[in-house]
Protein backbone atom coordinates (compact mmCIF):
# COMPACT_ATOMS: atom_id res chain seq x y z
CA UNK A 1 0.00 0.00 0.00
CA UNK A 2 1.16 3.10 -0.64
CA UNK A 3 2.36 5.35 2.05
CA UNK A 4 3.19 8.93 1.81
CA UNK A 5 4.18 12.05 4.30
CA UNK A 6 2.96 15.46 2.78
CA UNK A 7 4.67 18.89 4.41
CA UNK A 8 1.61 21.15 4.51
CA UNK A 9 3.15 24.90 4.60
CA UNK A 10 2.19 28.26 3.84
CA UNK A 11 -0.31 30.42 5.60
CA UNK A 12 -1.40 29.95 8.49
CA UNK A 13 -5.42 29.91 7.84
CA UNK A 14 -5.20 28.39 4.53
CA UNK A 15 -2.69 25.57 5.66
CA UNK A 16 -5.40 25.00 8.67
CA UNK A 17 -8.41 25.08 6.12
CA UNK A 18 -7.03 22.90 4.15
CA UNK A 19 -5.37 20.05 6.48
CA UNK A 20 -8.63 19.47 8.08
CA UNK A 21 -10.06 18.87 4.59
CA UNK A 22 -7.40 16.52 3.98
CA UNK A 23 -7.31 14.09 7.25
CA UNK A 24 -8.55 13.88 10.88
CA UNK A 25 -6.56 15.33 13.53
CA UNK A 26 -4.15 13.25 15.47
CA UNK A 27 -1.16 14.12 17.66
CA UNK A 28 -1.35 18.52 17.91
CA UNK A 29 1.47 20.20 19.43
CA UNK A 30 3.92 22.37 17.59
CA UNK A 31 3.32 19.91 14.73
CA UNK A 32 0.16 19.38 13.57
CA UNK A 33 -0.76 16.14 12.53
CA UNK A 34 -3.85 14.94 10.21
CA UNK A 35 -4.43 11.48 9.20
CA UNK A 36 -6.70 10.25 6.41
CA UNK A 37 -6.01 6.22 5.05
CA UNK A 38 -8.43 4.28 2.11
CA UNK A 39 -7.77 1.27 0.29
CA UNK A 40 -5.84 3.43 -2.56
CA UNK A 41 -2.98 5.12 0.27
CA UNK A 42 -2.44 6.26 3.47
CA UNK A 43 -1.12 9.64 3.86
CA UNK A 44 0.38 11.86 7.03
CA UNK A 45 -0.02 15.21 6.32
CA UNK A 46 2.27 17.42 8.65
CA UNK A 47 1.68 20.99 9.48
CA UNK A 48 3.86 23.90 10.70
CA UNK A 49 2.22 24.75 14.18
CA UNK A 50 4.51 27.20 16.14
CA UNK A 51 6.82 30.09 14.82
CA UNK A 52 9.83 28.39 16.45
CA UNK A 53 12.45 27.72 13.18
CA UNK A 54 13.45 24.36 14.81
CA UNK A 55 9.08 23.09 13.77
CA UNK A 56 9.42 24.60 10.18
CA UNK A 57 13.36 22.80 10.03
CA UNK A 58 12.21 19.47 11.20
CA UNK A 59 8.60 19.24 9.18
CA UNK A 60 10.72 20.03 5.98
CA UNK A 61 12.60 16.88 6.83
CA UNK A 62 9.64 15.09 7.70
CA UNK A 63 7.89 15.51 4.04
CA UNK A 64 8.22 13.42 1.09
CA UNK A 65 5.95 15.77 -0.74
CA UNK A 66 5.54 19.59 0.08
CA UNK A 67 2.30 21.34 -0.54
CA UNK A 68 2.55 25.18 -0.52
CA UNK A 69 -1.41 26.73 0.95
CA UNK A 70 -1.20 30.45 -0.05
CA UNK A 71 -3.51 33.03 0.64
CA UNK A 72 -1.40 35.99 1.43
CA UNK A 73 2.39 37.12 0.98
CA UNK A 74 4.03 38.38 3.91
CA UNK A 75 7.18 37.01 5.55
CA UNK A 76 6.57 33.68 7.09
CA UNK A 77 6.02 32.82 3.35
CA UNK A 78 8.78 33.93 2.37
CA UNK A 79 10.42 32.34 4.83
CA UNK A 80 8.86 28.58 4.30
CA UNK A 81 9.53 29.09 0.73
CA UNK A 82 13.13 29.72 1.71
CA UNK A 83 13.18 26.80 3.61
CA UNK A 84 11.60 24.56 1.29
CA UNK A 85 14.03 25.69 -1.83
CA UNK A 86 16.93 24.94 0.50
CA UNK A 87 15.97 21.60 1.11
CA UNK A 88 15.36 20.82 -2.47
CA UNK A 89 12.42 19.02 -3.54
CA UNK A 90 11.77 16.80 -7.41
CA UNK A 91 8.15 17.10 -6.88
CA UNK A 92 5.39 19.68 -4.96
CA UNK A 93 1.99 21.32 -5.04
CA UNK A 94 0.75 25.04 -4.57
CA UNK A 95 -3.26 26.09 -3.89
CA UNK A 96 -3.92 29.23 -4.16
CA UNK A 97 -6.69 30.93 -2.33
CA UNK A 98 -7.33 34.15 -3.61
CA UNK A 99 -3.51 34.87 -4.64
CA UNK A 100 -2.88 35.30 -8.26
CA UNK A 101 -0.14 33.20 -10.24
CA UNK A 102 1.50 35.98 -11.55
CA UNK A 103 1.74 37.61 -7.30
CA UNK A 104 3.90 34.68 -6.47
CA UNK A 105 5.84 33.91 -9.33
CA UNK A 106 8.59 36.14 -8.52
CA UNK A 107 9.23 34.52 -4.97
CA UNK A 108 9.71 31.50 -6.27
CA UNK A 109 11.87 32.08 -9.71
CA UNK A 110 15.14 30.24 -9.54
CA UNK A 111 13.90 27.97 -6.89
CA UNK A 112 12.43 24.25 -6.52
CA UNK A 113 8.89 25.62 -5.74
CA UNK A 114 9.04 26.98 -9.98
CA UNK A 115 8.24 23.41 -10.98
CA UNK A 116 5.53 22.48 -8.26
CA UNK A 117 1.55 21.92 -10.19
CA UNK A 118 -0.21 24.26 -9.20
CA UNK A 119 -3.81 22.41 -7.87
CA UNK A 120 -7.18 23.90 -7.22
CA UNK A 121 -8.12 21.91 -3.94
CA UNK A 122 -7.82 19.09 -1.76
CA UNK A 123 -9.60 16.43 -3.78
CA UNK A 124 -7.34 17.33 -6.55
CA UNK A 125 -4.17 17.44 -4.16
CA UNK A 126 -5.15 13.60 -3.22
CA UNK A 127 -5.52 12.25 -6.95
CA UNK A 128 -1.87 14.10 -7.68
CA UNK A 129 -0.62 11.84 -4.52
CA UNK A 130 -1.79 8.73 -5.83
CA UNK A 131 0.22 9.35 -9.05
CA UNK A 132 3.45 9.78 -7.24
CA UNK A 133 6.16 7.12 -6.36
CA UNK A 134 8.52 7.59 -3.30
CA UNK A 135 12.00 5.56 -3.65
CA UNK A 136 12.76 4.80 -0.03
CA UNK A 137 15.93 2.72 0.94
CA UNK A 138 16.37 -0.80 2.64
CA UNK A 139 18.09 0.14 5.87
CA UNK A 140 15.82 0.93 8.79
CA UNK A 141 15.42 4.37 9.38
CA UNK A 142 12.78 5.92 11.83
CA UNK A 143 12.90 9.46 13.14
CA UNK A 144 11.21 9.69 16.06
CA UNK A 145 9.29 12.99 16.59
CA UNK A 146 6.84 11.88 19.27
CA UNK A 147 7.47 9.65 22.35
CA UNK A 148 5.53 9.10 26.02
CA UNK A 149 4.53 6.96 28.14
CA UNK A 150 1.35 4.73 28.61
CA UNK A 151 -0.10 3.44 31.23
CA UNK A 152 -0.12 -0.15 31.77
CA UNK A 153 1.79 -0.12 28.17
CA UNK A 154 4.78 1.53 28.42
CA UNK A 155 6.93 3.99 26.08
CA UNK A 156 5.38 4.56 22.61
CA UNK A 157 7.06 6.43 20.15
CA UNK A 158 5.60 7.86 16.81
CA UNK A 159 7.86 8.45 13.90
CA UNK A 160 7.93 7.78 10.35
CA UNK A 161 9.47 4.88 8.39
CA UNK A 162 11.53 6.56 6.16
CA UNK A 163 13.40 3.60 5.08
CA UNK A 164 13.51 -0.13 5.79
CA UNK A 165 10.74 -2.39 8.20
CA UNK A 166 10.44 -3.82 11.27
CA UNK A 167 8.84 -6.47 12.98
CA UNK A 168 6.96 -7.34 16.37
CA UNK A 169 9.69 -8.41 18.75
CA UNK A 170 12.50 -7.10 16.45
CA UNK A 171 15.34 -5.68 18.60
CA UNK A 172 16.75 -2.62 17.05
CA UNK A 173 18.98 0.32 18.28
CA UNK A 174 17.86 3.62 19.43
CA UNK A 175 20.68 6.40 18.55
CA UNK A 176 22.08 8.01 19.75
CA UNK A 177 21.90 6.64 22.94
CA UNK A 178 23.19 3.12 21.21
CA UNK A 179 20.82 1.09 23.45
CA UNK A 180 18.87 -1.78 22.35
CA UNK A 181 15.13 -2.10 22.62
CA UNK A 182 12.77 -4.91 21.62
CA UNK A 183 9.47 -4.04 19.60
CA UNK A 184 6.46 -4.82 21.78
CA UNK A 185 3.64 -3.71 19.36
CA UNK A 186 3.06 -1.85 15.92
CA UNK A 187 -0.11 0.42 15.42
CA UNK A 188 -0.94 3.19 12.64
CA UNK A 189 -4.49 4.00 12.20
CA UNK A 190 -5.13 2.72 15.33
CA UNK A 191 -4.71 -0.61 13.87
CA UNK A 192 -2.54 -3.21 15.34
CA UNK A 193 0.34 -4.62 13.00
CA UNK A 194 2.52 -7.51 12.94
CA UNK A 195 5.50 -5.74 10.83
CA UNK A 196 5.78 -2.28 9.20
CA UNK A 197 5.65 -1.25 5.35
CA UNK A 198 7.67 1.74 3.70
CA UNK A 199 6.65 5.49 4.53
CA UNK A 200 4.14 4.13 7.23
CA UNK A 201 3.62 6.38 9.82
CA UNK A 202 3.39 4.40 12.91
CA UNK A 203 3.53 3.91 17.00
CA UNK A 204 5.73 1.67 18.13
CA UNK A 205 5.90 0.19 21.55
CA UNK A 206 9.51 -0.09 23.08
CA UNK A 207 10.69 -2.53 25.73
CA UNK A 208 13.64 -1.33 27.52
CA UNK A 209 14.03 2.19 27.81
CA UNK A 210 11.99 5.42 29.69
CA UNK A 211 10.11 8.12 27.70
CA UNK A 212 12.35 10.34 29.54
CA UNK A 213 15.48 9.09 27.94
CA UNK A 214 14.44 10.43 24.69
CA UNK A 215 14.17 13.31 22.50
CA UNK A 216 12.71 14.12 19.13
CA UNK A 217 15.21 14.01 16.35
CA UNK A 218 16.54 10.36 18.06
CA UNK A 219 16.01 6.93 15.33
CA UNK A 220 15.88 3.97 14.90
CA UNK A 221 18.66 2.75 12.84
CA UNK A 222 20.34 0.22 11.14
CA UNK A 223 23.76 1.04 9.63
CA UNK A 224 26.47 3.61 8.89
CA UNK A 225 25.30 6.50 10.85
CA UNK A 226 28.09 8.62 12.38
CA UNK A 227 27.88 10.79 15.35
CA UNK A 228 29.43 14.21 16.28
CA UNK A 229 29.74 17.65 17.24
CA UNK A 230 32.15 18.91 15.25
CA UNK A 231 31.54 19.40 11.95
CA UNK A 232 33.09 21.27 8.90
CA UNK A 233 30.31 21.77 6.23
CA UNK A 234 30.58 23.55 2.44
CA UNK A 235 27.90 25.87 2.94
CA UNK A 236 25.22 26.97 0.05
CA UNK A 237 24.13 30.05 1.63
CA UNK A 238 20.60 31.24 0.25
CA UNK A 239 20.56 34.18 -2.18
CA UNK A 240 17.96 35.27 0.41
CA UNK A 241 20.10 35.54 3.81
CA UNK A 242 21.92 38.52 5.20
CA UNK A 243 23.59 36.80 7.76
CA UNK A 244 27.08 37.31 7.67
CA UNK A 245 28.51 34.67 9.56
CA UNK A 246 31.77 35.38 11.85
CA UNK A 247 33.60 33.23 14.78
CA UNK A 248 31.46 32.49 17.95
CA UNK A 249 28.16 33.46 16.35
CA UNK A 250 25.14 31.13 17.50
CA UNK A 251 23.21 29.23 15.10
CA UNK A 252 20.88 26.33 14.01
CA UNK A 253 21.75 23.43 12.55
CA UNK A 254 18.77 20.76 11.23
CA UNK A 255 20.00 17.10 10.29
CA UNK A 256 16.25 14.93 10.17
CA UNK A 257 14.57 15.38 13.22
CA UNK A 258 17.61 16.63 15.33
CA UNK A 259 18.14 20.77 15.68
CA UNK A 260 20.54 21.55 17.71
CA UNK A 261 22.35 25.04 18.90
CA UNK A 262 25.66 25.43 18.23
CA UNK A 263 28.61 28.39 17.67
CA UNK A 264 30.59 29.17 14.74
CA UNK A 265 34.13 27.90 15.06
CA UNK A 266 35.38 29.51 11.45
CA UNK A 267 33.67 30.73 8.50
CA UNK A 268 36.28 30.72 6.08
CA UNK A 269 36.17 28.86 2.56
CA UNK A 270 34.34 26.09 5.36
CA UNK A 271 32.02 26.57 7.77
CA UNK A 272 32.94 24.88 11.16
CA UNK A 273 30.83 24.43 13.54
CA UNK A 274 30.72 23.26 17.13
CA UNK A 275 27.13 21.60 18.30
CA UNK A 276 25.74 21.67 21.54
CA UNK A 277 24.35 18.19 21.17
CA UNK A 278 25.89 15.10 19.76
CA UNK A 279 24.18 14.72 15.73
CA UNK A 280 23.68 11.54 14.09
CA UNK A 281 24.43 11.62 10.08
CA UNK A 282 25.44 9.80 7.02
CA UNK A 283 27.41 11.00 3.89
CA UNK A 284 24.19 11.94 2.01
CA UNK A 285 22.75 13.90 5.25
CA UNK A 286 21.46 17.03 4.28
CA UNK A 287 21.78 19.63 6.77
CA UNK A 288 19.83 23.22 6.93
CA UNK A 289 21.65 26.46 8.93
CA UNK A 290 19.41 28.72 10.21
CA UNK A 291 20.16 31.96 12.31
CA UNK A 292 19.18 32.20 16.12
CA UNK A 293 17.61 35.94 15.47
CA UNK A 294 13.91 36.28 15.39
CA UNK A 295 14.45 38.46 12.30
CA UNK A 296 12.87 36.76 9.07
CA UNK A 297 14.37 34.96 6.95
CA UNK A 298 15.97 32.89 9.39
CA UNK A 299 17.35 30.28 7.00
CA UNK A 300 20.76 31.18 6.40
CA UNK A 301 21.77 28.11 3.37
CA UNK A 302 22.24 24.41 3.09
CA UNK A 303 25.11 22.55 3.89
CA UNK A 304 27.36 19.04 3.28
CA UNK A 305 29.84 17.73 5.02
CA UNK A 306 33.25 18.64 3.44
Amino acid sequence: MLHMTIGIFGNTDAVGNLSKKLGKPGTINDIAIYNHGSSEGVFTYACVNSDKIQTLLQVVNMADVPVLAVSEINAALGEQIICISEFGFDTGFMVLDGVPEEQISPLIKGTCIEKFHIIKDGTELVEELKKLKIQRGEELLVPIDNYFDVKSVGTVILGIMKSGSIKKYDKVMIQPLEKEVMIKGIQSQDKDFDSTEPGMRVGLNLKGIEAEELKRGYIIAAGNTAKSKSFRFKLKKSRYSREQLKENDPVFVSAGLQVSAAKVKSAGELLELETESSMLYTENTKFLIATTKQNMPRIIGSAMIA
